[in-house]
């Protein structure tokens, strides 16, 4: 399973004024019941240089684990990354966003979930790009991080911090 710690992934870049694009998820929280199906949707991944677009999930106290890979090309699901629960996400491409599904959220699903791609920067340097959120503090307080009762799970994106991530892309 790849499991980095979040240290590993991320670096502090002071070139990031130079990536004036983003990817955005629109959605800071999520909330299903425990069957239901949810999606989260990734805009501007035409921005994207590399082949493929990642999903992520992150849970409190744990490392980042990327669940799968979607091709930009032909939509083609690459879940070679033994993530524990790889066959309860399934991704959709469409024109200019990707989406990761989850068709019955279980309670173990709880977690928060970011999108990324290779972007080729003006230095010919390879850069992971990250989601990016306007949220209103209203908003970033509403957050819930943990889960409400046993029928419900909550699945949330955070607004990422000034990093930017970078991995090797399969």
């Amino acid at each position: 399973m790849l499991s980095l710690p979040a240290a590993a992934l991320c670096c502090l870049c002071s070139a990031l004024g130079s990536m004036a694009a983003e990817l955005i998820q629109k959605d800071l929280t999520l909330t299903r019941r425990v069957g239901g199906k949810v999606s989260f949707s990734c805009g501007g991944t035409d921005q994207c240089d590399g082949s493929y677009v990642y999903w992520y999930q992150k849970r409190d106290n744990e490392a980042f684990t990327r669940i799968l890979g979607i091709s930009r090309s032909n939509g083609e699901i690459y879940k070679g990354f033994n993530h524990p629960q790889k066959d309860d996400f399934s991704a959709v491409h469409k024109q200019n966003s990707v989406e990761l599904e989850i068709q019955k959220v279980k309670l173990s699903h709880s977690a928060s979930y970011y999108c990324s791609c290779w972007r080729d920067d003006l230095h010919s340097e390879r850069r992971f790009l990250q989601p990016e959120q306007k949220a209103t503090d209203e908003q970033m307080s509403a957050l819930v991080t943990g889960r409400e009762q046993q029928t419900t799970a909550q699945v949330h994106v955070p607004p990422p911090s000034a990093t930017n991530t970078l991995m090797e892309e399969i």
